[in-house]
């Protein structure tokens, strides 16, 4: 049983890989596909709405701030920009384009 569990635990580990290669390849990294625990460079704040753009903008979310991912659910990610920690939406993580 406990070799089940680690196989469907490894399986994931690498299906989550494999997404962040894909995206990598085609230069569209968002916080969604990112690897939690790295430090990513902001790229673009991919967004039509400008609520949302200035929403980020207030968090210190613009293009070239740092950002790390600590840890993403399924339907939010952790994370530090300017050494304050927020939870932000699949929505809102979608939008940052990293690097």
């Amino acid at each position: 049983m406990e070799n089940v569990l680690r196989m469907g635990l490894f399986s994931k580990k690498a299906k989550e890989k494999e997404e962040v290669q894909q995206a990598v390849a085609t230069d569209k990294l968002n916080l969604l596909n990112a690897v939690p625990g790295v430090t990513y460079n902001i790229k673009e704040i991919n967004t039509e709405d400008e609520d949302m753009n200035a929403f980020l903008f207030r968090l210190g979310c613009y293009t070239g701030e740092p950002v790390t991912l600590i840890s993403k659910k399924r339907k939010n990610c952790i994370v530090v920009i300017k050494d304050g920690r927020y939870n932000l939406d699949n929505l809102l993580a979608e939008a940052i384009i990293v690097e």
